[in-house]
């Protein structure tokens, strides 16, 4: 099984710059993939070869799957100015090198190239894996980095999501806040009936919160996704002793349960905190302002499972 990650290289094929067929591949084979397999990072690096197949479904799965994209801009060769596009559309972590920065179209003068010669001295190779181990090693440190014009666009106006995903997520964040201002509620008259001495009959809801557990729909803070775990667990054992309370009434009324009505009033606390906080996220998402955290959080239910993530890097 193969675990390395794709680095996926566009480039010229045939002649360009002066350079002929054989030229090109001996500057992928000798300078590009010897610069990327040597960087430490364990990546295979590959460009595409002809095969009986579609060539442009072929290339665009590469460009939509490769980890890293690296664009040999010289000559300004049209196949890779526009691969060069849909890369930048489909994903970032693409790095840009030329043979003379003269080739670096003028949408992108404000990202790095990385230049290097056809003909090298043994301190150019050098400086030239020196400059794409430092490239990786940026995009190892910042995977989700804007490196592009479409890059920097989505995420100023944070649409690196489809418009009908967005109003999918906020009909179940609409939904998370009905739950919770239900749940705020419906404590209240936990405590009203506690207090007067009757069986409570209400009950929280909770049905949302598992499926936003389930699902992340929305990526958020640890922090945040504990205390939403929290009320979800509150709102179970609830549930629970109003259950038990409930028969218990039932069968002798001589006993109040006193240590239940002791945990309301913290447990408001925490379910109005998370109405709030999710009350911001909803507006900010919906401004398309709302900034997600760079890395998704695994939650493992023991630390020893950190074991079998790490089998896989």
């Amino acid at each position: 099984m193969n675990n390395k990650k794709k680095c996926f290289v566009i480039m010229p094929f045939s002649k360009a710059y002066s350079l002929a067929r054989e030229q090109w591949a001996e500057i992928f084979e000798y300078k590009i993939k010897l610069a990327v397999e040597e960087s430490g990072f364990g990546y295979k690096c590959e460009r595409y070869e002809l095969r009986r197949a579609n060539i442009t479904k072929a290339i665009l799965n590469e460009l939509n799957n490769a980890h890293v994209v690296i664009a040999d801009l010289t000559g300004k060769n049209p196949n890779v100015l526009w691969e060069l596009g849909v890369r930048h559309t489909l994903s970032k972590r693409t790095i840009l090198i030329a043979q003379d920065k003269k080739f670096l179209p003028s949408d992108l003068k404000d990202y790095p190239i990385i230049l290097y010669k056809y003909k090298q001295t043994p301190a150019d190779v050098d400086k030239f894996k020196r400059e794409i181990k430092d490239r990786l090693e940026d995009i190892e440190a910042d995977p989700e980095n804007q490196d592009s014009p479409v890059a920097d666009f989505l995420g100023n106006k944070n649409i690196d999501i489809l418009a009908y995903e967005k109003a999918a997520n906020l009909r179940k964040l609409d939904a998370l806040l009905s739950e919770l201002s239900f749940n705020v509620n419906e404590i209240d008259n936990i405590a009203k009936q506690l207090a007067e001495g009757a069986p409570p009959f209400s009950r929280l809801q909770n049905t949302c919160m598992k499926l936003f557990l389930s699902t992340r729909y929305v990526n958020i803070a640890a922090e945040l996704l504990d205390d939403v775990a929290l009320c979800d667990r509150m709102a179970d054992w609830l549930n629970q002793q109003l259950d038990f309370t409930h028969q218990s009434l039932i069968m002798d009324l001589e006993e109040l349960p006193k240590e239940l009505a002791k945990v309301i009033a913290p447990m408001k606390g925490n379910f109005t905190s998370l109405f709030v906080s999710f009350a911001k996220i909803r507006t900010d998402y919906t401004n398309d302002n709302y900034q997600e955290p760079k890395e998704p959080i695994i939650k493992l239910a023991n630390p020893e499972h950190e074991k079998y993530l790490k089998m896989t890097e």
